[in-house]
């Protein structure tokens, strides 16, 4: 045998299976620390709550969309978090799979400007729906302006934007909740059905 045979076979045999186990073991680990920091039970807020272009947001529609629900910035001084919904809006608007819920607290309705016309984004008017703002307020954290909401209506996480790496979370982790299209079953053609 030759020695070039015989690195090929130790290559397939051992090598190419421990670097195949080793990058799915790490994909593994990466989603069970993704899983263990979105393990919210906290519900979102139930009922039927006036938008601020006038149409009702029934939050039984929750169920078919993964959401990102954050407080409409009431400052310029917020002017990045409006900068990261209207990228991560950008970012999953053709899935039509997510959503976008700003809670406006400021009644300026300055998150209505940047909303208008927009599919699956809503703006919420604190005072129309107190009651949501209220329940809403009681669990959040200071720190962490945007929330992330299942399609069971569950607050999974809250999160930060200070830096790139807070903001490539809030990405993976709601790519990794929204529902995965079911593929057609391959069918094989043969001869002369191509």
């Amino acid at each position: 045998m030759s020695r070039k045979f015989v690195i090929t076979v130790v290559l397939i045999l051992f090598l190419l299976p421990f670097v195949s186990w080793y990058y799915l073991q790490s994909g593994l680990d990466w989603r069970r620390k993704a899983q263990e920091v979105m393990s919210g039970t906290t519900p979102f807020p139930t009922g039927k709550y006036l938008l601020s272009d006038g149409h009702v947001f029934d939050t039984d529609s929750l169920a078919r969309y993964v959401s990102i629900v954050s407080f409409a910035p009431c400052s310029s001084q917020d002017a990045d978090e409006k900068e990261v919904l209207e990228v991560i809006y950008k970012q999953f608007k053709e899935t039509n799979k997510a959503r976008i819920i700003q809670v406006d607290t400021c009644g300026s309705n300055a998150a209505g400007t940047t909303s208008q016309g927009l599919k699956n984004w809503y703006v919420i008017p604190c005072t129309d729906s107190i009651d949501l703002c209220t329940l809403l307020r009681t669990d959040w954290p200071a720190d962490k302006p945007f929330a992330l909401v299942d399609r069971k209506g569950i607050i999974r996480s809250y999160y930060s934007i200070n830096t790139k790496d807070e903001k490539r979370i809030l990405v993976e982790h709601m790519s990794l909740l929204l529902p995965r299209d079911r593929q057609e079953k391959v069918e094989l053609k043969r001869g002369d059905k191509k």
